[in-house]
C-alpha cells in the first residue's frame, strides 16, 4: 500500500473505533466499570494494532486516536471528559510502544498488556479520586458480592490487575494474528 492508501485506512479505521465507542460504549454502560473498561479497551488495541499492521508510519496511531477524539468530543459534546482523555493516552502508549519494540507481533502484544493495564489504573483514578465515586466498592462488591467470594481490597485489586494482564496478552496476540488477514485482503482492496 502506498501512503495515501494507508492514511485512508488510518482514517477509515478511527471513524470505526469512534463509532464503535459509541455505540458499544452506550450499549455496555449497564456493565460494572471494571468489566466495561476491559471490554472497550480490547476494543481500542483491535484498532490500535490493525492500524499500526496497515499503516506502519511513525504517528499512525495518534492520527487514529485524534480522529476518535474529535468524533467522541463531537458526541459528548465537550473536550473535557475522562473518555477523551483515555483515548487520547491509549493512543500516546501504544505509539510509545511501537516505536520502542521494533518488532511488530511483540510490540502488539506489550501494546495489549500496557493498554489494559493502563486502563485498570485509568478506572481507578479517574471514578474515586476525579470523580469521587468509591470504585473500590465496586470492585469489593463485584467479587465478594456477585461471584460469592470473600477477599480483601488488596486480593481483589491484584486479581483484576493479572486479569487486565492476561486479557491484555490474548488480545495482543489474537488481534496481531487477526489482522494479518486484515492486511491481506486491505492489500487486495487497494490493487
Amino acid at each position: 500500500m502506498n501512503r495515501d492508501q494507508k492514511i485512508i485506512s488510518v482514517f477509515a479505521l478511527g471513524i470505526l473505533w469512534g463509532i464503535s465507542e459509541i455505540v458499544i460504549g452506550d450499549l455496555v454502560q449497564s456493565f460494572p466499570l471494571p468489566i466495561r473498561g476491559m471490554f472497550l479497551t480490547a476494543i481500542s488495541i483491535f484498532f490500535i494494532i490493525t492500524t499500526k499492521k496497515l499503516a506502519e508510519f511513525k504517528g499512525s496511531i495518534l492520527l487514529l486516536g485524534l480522529i476518535v477524539i474529535i468524533l467522541k468530543a463531537f458526541y459528548y459534546q465537550t473536550i473535557l471528559h475522562t473518555a477523551l482523555l483515555a483515548v487520547l493516552l491509549l493512543a500516546f502508549l501504544a505509539e510509545l510502544i511501537y516505536i520502542i519494540i521494533k518488532d511488530l507481533k511483540k510490540a502488539s502484544v506489550s501494546a495489549g498488556i500496557f493498554l489494559m493495564i493502563y486502563t485498570f489504573i485509568h478506572g481507578i483514578i479517574t471514578h474515586h479520586y476525579y470523580f469521587g465515586r468509591n470504585i473500590f466498592t465496586v470492585y469489593e462488591n463485584l467479587v465478594n458480592g456477585s461471584w460469592g467470594f470473600t477477599f480483601s481490597m488488596g486480593t481483589i485489586l491484584l486479581l483484576f490487575f493479572v486479569l487486565n494482564l492476561l486479557i491484555g496478552a490474548i488480545v495482543g496476540i489474537f488481534f496481531y494474528k487477526l489482522t494479518e488477514r486484515i492486511k491481506n485482503q486491505a492489500i487486495i482492496f487497494f490493487e
